[in-house]
């Protein structure tokens, strides 16, 4: 049975039985429209440049469906926005006002429609791999220590915590040391609230080769964490994933993949597509199998939303 805190942003989707839908991708959905060449920032560079480009992708996952919008911070920790030369105060605005996008768009789409419930904004935490920009999210081949983990996420976890974000997003974690580093700052924190999904091997293992049944032991115990689970991980594992993951938590499961079941590192370039229908049909599945928090990751678009939204509610 899945158990839901009563101060969860998604309390008041779950408890009535419902299925809380996320957006799809944000950065590969900004260079689909021709936004690329984007640097070590990936889309929070255009919090900066182009945050009507942003605002526009958030608009339309709204539109789509979404409940749930994540703001751009996904790759922008704090020693990452100095190395582009952001001075601490820049870099700390710049973080604010990637949330403060989605939670403009968000109040707008829920000023057009006031008989719905007004949708939750997340401040995305990315691990430390996706700073290397060498695909080390997806492999996890990073060695830090504990105190190394922390000071890296520390910063932008209080900056982000003192945002208008509903939940923060820890999100593609594909190591367990880091994992736990993030855990205890959440702990650290019982005013706010969290998700946590990792990046797997296979149905039973994080990509560091951790099995989940560990890391769940230490997960299911923090309180203010209010959903587990994977993203960016190959769709045809997702249905497995759940099945394995609702043994191992009462906590909402959070599933949502990239729309390719094979990437290539080098190019960085997807191998193949699933199109949204049969997007939406797998998703129908994960639902079923127990996922009560369901979106897509790389390479989905407001189409993949749409249908998963019109399969789910179908």
């Amino acid at each position: 049975m899945i158990s839901t805190e009563m101060n969860s942003p998604f309390a008041p989707w779950l408890e009535h039985g419902s299925a809380l839908l996320l957006d799809g991708g944000l950065g590969t959905e900004l260079e689909r429209r021709g936004h690329t060449q984007l640097g070590k920032l990936w889309s929070s560079a255009l919090v900066r440049t182009n945050a009507m480009a942003i605002r526009e992708v958030h608009r339309d996952y709204l539109d789509a469906g979404a409940t749930c919008i994540t703001a751009a911070t996904f790759q922008a920790a704090m020693p990452v926005l100095k190395s582009v030369g952001l001075h601490q105060a820049e870099a700390e605005d710049l973080l604010r006002d990637a949330v403060a996008l989605a939670a403009r768009e968000r109040d707008r789409y829920h000023y057009r429609h006031p008989e719905r419930l007004r949708p939750i904004v997340a401040a995305s935490i990315g691990p430390y791999g996706a700073s290397l920009c060498n695909g080390g999210e997806y492999t996890g081949d990073y060695h830090l220590t504990p105190d190394e983990f922390h000071s890296f996420h520390a910063e932008r976890w209080a900056v982000l915590c003192d945002s208008e974000a509903d939940v923060i997003a820890l999100e593609t974690i594909p190591s367990w040391p880091e994992a736990r580093a993030l855990l205890l700052l959440l702990a650290a924190t019982p005013s706010r609230q969290a998700w946590i999904s990792f990046t797997c091997r296979d149905a039973r293992h994080l990509t560091d080769g951790t099995p989940f049944k560990e890391v769940l032991k230490v997960a299911n115990e923090i309180p203010n964490l209010c959903a587990v689970g994977v993203n960016c991980v190959a769709p045809r594992l997702a249905l497995c994933l759940t099945e394995q993951l609702s043994h191992l938590t009462a906590k909402p499961l959070i599933i949502y993949p990239n729309a390719s079941n094979a990437w290539d590192l080098n190019s960085r370039q997807p191998q193949d597509e699933t199109l949204p229908d049969a997007f939406a049909c797998a998703a129908y599945q994960w639902r079923r199998a127990g996922a009560s928090i369901l979106g897509g990751c790389c390479r989905t678009t407001p189409r993949h939303i749409a249908a998963m939204k019109s399969a789910i509610e179908g």
